[in-house]
């Protein structure tokens, strides 16, 4: 199993972006958290195989004419998830 962290960047905040990622990562069987940042960015940190990983991340570059617009995505990639013990991997959340 791996672990990836995405920072997305574009117009993500208000427009459902947390909602349509949580469905991805439900429909691929990927657990994690989204949540958005102070900065207008959105984090999302996920586990699970590797080919589910790279299907979830052509998923979440979206854009939408009138909603999401989706600019840039930062990733990594790590098999090491000691760094993130208090998140469930079993599901996926929204965090508020």
């Amino acid at each position: 199993m791996m672990k990836a962290t995405y920072i997305v960047h574009g117009f993500v905040q208000g427009v459902g972006y947390r909602a349509y990622v949580k469905g991805v990562a439900d429909r691929l069987g990927i657990g994690g958290v989204v949540m958005n940042q102070q900065d207008g960015s959105v984090l999302i940190i996920v586990a699970g195989e590797e080919t589910l990983l790279r299907e979830f991340e052509k998923n979440i570059n979206i854009s939408i004419k009138y909603g999401t617009q989706v600019h840039n995505i930062e990733k990594q990639y790590d098999s090491d998830q000691d760094n993130d013990a208090d998140i469930d991997f079993s599901a996926f959340e929204i965090v508020k």
